[in-house]
């Protein structure tokens, strides 16, 4: 068995993607783990190296006088602790940032011996640049990333804070990674009608650009694209973002309008962008006019609050980066992973006093958008958060790290890793989720549903088939008609039975001779289709024999399914509100949820449209300066409707913050159900009130 760790450390660098292992990335820790078999460490020695590299992560460095202690003792360090060189075990341990010593029969031999101080401790020289914190990129925070919030450093590099410019127009930033031949040759894009002109972009915009350049073509690629045939950002560029393909164009479109210092050049563009997205020739846009709407609105609204924050002509606009880690860098940020905001989608850098300073924004459409956007799947994690020990709940955080993680990781060890993880997750979760109503547990509701189908599918095989023969007859008006009622009892929009009908026809065309199933309506649909849109087809079929026959028994097999759909919204919401273990797990989610602590720590700021969400506006508002002063009288309220949080000081004025709503995705053949928070209009009222107010 190889023990020498510059050996280890060389095959590792050269392994992972760039060159850098990080101790912790779970994706770089399997590379690690496939180096240490092939130097001939068995699964006991590797699994226990990994887990103290994990344990390694929760601990604070060892402060300047206790990593004194450790060089004058000569000691070094041995996976899990510190030790002689020449003796066996540990002899002390990295205890929240002190050197402890370790009781002799608690101390277990870490097996092998490591010649020298590892690169792995994350106290040595070696380990410069290694994030100390790290953020999960699904918004949460364990116990320990909160704790380290406060080391998150935003200065920034100001030597690299001048040069963005110039990254951003001439360095590898500039380009947008899909070339203008693999655009135009992609069968997914499907171009507007009446195409505006890169030119009418360009000469709006400032020279040199102070945002990457790449943004021009791919904005003017969006622009002319219909949102249809599962575009992907991917498709316009190689920068990554998530969301929406509609929302990420939302995000690089008032990053550049942000941009634009010239008022007149800034609604010049906008104008035009106005005209471009209203044209009925351009009608399912990626882009519509609701987010030029909202770009406008954004860019007066932080331009706004610069002139309140800073004073009006105390401040000059200098660079805009998109939530990309190489752009964010390329403004200066230290150390992206750690210091990037915690749900920030663009960044913009303002010069104050000679200082270049960076302004994180969560960007939202408008008042009304999602500060959360979960499915009641989310359940089972919220009763954990308001059950749970200590323990179990620390445990569980660490999983839930863990499998974020390996997102997009392949490889056998990375499925095995997942499967690992998602098992001990489910444990936990079962454990205290037992006593929760069938109604309420989504896969138990999910299962329902489906048999509900399957019943009605075949109990009422006749009907249904009579009913489509006689639709089948119809002329296209009569058909039409029938198909309105069927687009009312789904919920879906206007015009949906004439978007609709051709596919319709088709599906069933295809009607088969046997007994019908939820099998039997795949087959109708080509044998391709997930369960959510093979339940939804099931649906038309059984709503045009309900439409036909009223009494027959599909509408009363509708009635129950829809019932079904219903009933589990609302009995999670009741669960939610009516159990107070359930009501302290979904106030603990919402902590960790909503960027509440750094919106008031000034950490980020967010724009709703023209509202904004900043440190001041929202001191103003609760009247404390720090998020735990409102976190502790954070409540849930379910009367008067609707079901809200909200901030109560005993005596005090309620203050609302967020509505809680549940939903069916789908009435009756979803496949999942919504648990959204959105704005409180009080709490909207009060940031209204608060516009271009000087404080």
């Amino acid at each position: 068995m190889n023990t020498n760790i510059n050996d280890i450390l060389v095959e590792w660098a050269y392994r992972v993607k760039d060159g850098k292992p990080n101790p912790k990335s779970i994706g770089d820790r399997i590379v690690l783990e496939s180096v240490l078999k092939d130097f001939g460490w068995n699964i006991v020695q590797r699994d226990e190296l990994l887990k103290n590299l994990t344990e390694a992560d929760e601990n604070k460095p060892l402060s300047k006088n206790d990593k004194k202690k450790v060089k004058d003792m000569g000691l070094v360090w041995k996976g899990r602790g510190y030790g002689k060189p020449n003796q066996d075990g540990i002899q002390f341990k990295n205890v929240d940032g002190k050197l402890v010593a370790v009781d002799k029969k608690d101390d277990k031999k870490s097996g092998e011996k490591l010649d020298e101080p590892s690169e792995f401790d994350r106290d040595t020289d070696s380990n410069k640049g290694v994030s100390t914190d790290f953020q999960r990129d699904g918004g949460k925070r364990s116990d320990s990333e909160a704790e380290t919030q406060s080391q998150k450093n935003k200065k920034l590099d100001q030597e690299k804070a001048n040069n963005s410019t110039s990254e951003f127009n001439e360095g590898e930033l500039s380009q947008d990674g899909v070339s203008d031949e693999d655009f135009n040759n992609n069968p997914i894009i499907e171009k507007v009608e009446d195409e505006i002109p890169i030119e009418e972009l360009e000469k709006h915009l400032p020279e040199p650009l102070p945002f990457p350049k790449k943004y021009v073509k791919v904005l003017h690629r969006m622009l002319n694209t219909k949102k249809a045939g599962g575009v992907k950002i991917s498709d316009f560029t190689d920068a990554a973002g998530g969301g929406t393909i509609s929302s990420t164009a939302g995000e690089i479109l008032t990053m550049m309008v942000m941009s634009i210092d010239d008022d007149a050049e800034a609604d010049a563009l906008l104008d035009k962008l106005d005209e471009h997205t209203k044209n009925k020739n351009n009608k399912g846009g990626i882009i519509d006019k609701s987010w030029v709407k909202s770009a406008r609105e954004v860019r007066k609204n932080i331009r706004e609050r610069y002139d309140n924050q800073y004073g009006k002509g105390n401040w000059k606009f200098k660079n805009a980066a998109w939530d990309i880690q190489s752009e964010v860098e390329a403004l200066g940020m230290e150390d992206y992973g750690r210091d990037k905001g915690f749900s920030t989608d663009v960044y913009f850098t303002v010069e104050v006093d000679g200082e270049i300073v960076i302004d994180e924004v969560s960007l939202k459409k408008d008042k009304l958008a999602n500060l959360l956007n979960a499915t009641t799947g989310r359940v089972p994690d919220i009763i954990v958060r308001g059950k749970a020990s200590k323990e179990d709940l620390e445990e569980y955080d660490i999983l839930l790290t863990e499998l974020e993680s390996l997102k997009g990781v392949k490889g056998t060890a990375a499925k095995k890793k997942r499967d690992e993880l998602n098992e001990k997750v489910k444990a936990i979760q079962d454990k205290y989720n037992a006593d929760v109503p069938d109604n309420v547990d989504v896969e138990k509701v999910k299962r329902k549903q489906a048999q509900l189908h399957r019943e009605s599918l075949k109990d009422n095989n006749d009907e249904i088939k009579d009913a489509v023969k006689n639709f089948n007859s119809m002329s296209e008006e009569e058909q039409l008609k029938v198909l309105e009622s069927v687009r009312k009892s789904l919920n879906q929009k206007p015009g949906w039975a004439e978007a609709n009908l051709g596919k319709i026809k088709k599906l069933l065309s295809n009607m088969p001779d046997g007994e019908l199933s939820l099998d039997a309506v795949k087959q109708m649909m080509g044998g391709k289709g997930d369960l959510r849109s093979i339940q939804k087809n099931s649906m038309i079929l059984q709503s045009i024999a309900a439409e036909q026959n009223p009494n027959g028994g599909s509408s009363k097999a509708i009635d129950g399914i829809i019932n079904n759909s219903h009933d589990h919204a609302k009995a999670v919401a009741e669960h939610l509100l009516g159990n107070d273990s359930a009501k302290q797990g979904l106030l603990k989610s919402i902590r960790e949820d909503f960027p509440l602590k750094s919106l008031m720590s000034g950490e980020e700021n967010m724009a709703l449209g023209d509202l904004s969400a900043d440190q001041q506006t929202l001191r103003d508002i609760f009247g404390v300066s720090s998020f735990e002063e409102v976190e502790e009288n954070l409540k849930v309220r379910d009367e008067p409707p609707p079901s809200s949080i909200i901030y109560s000081v005993d005596g005090g004025e309620e203050i609302e913050v967020a509505i809680i709503n549940t939903r069916p995705d789908g009435i009756g053949y979803g496949t999942n159900w919504k648990l959204e928070m959105k704005l409180h209009p009080g709490l909207a009222d009060r940031m209204e009130a608060l516009k271009g107010v000087e404080r």
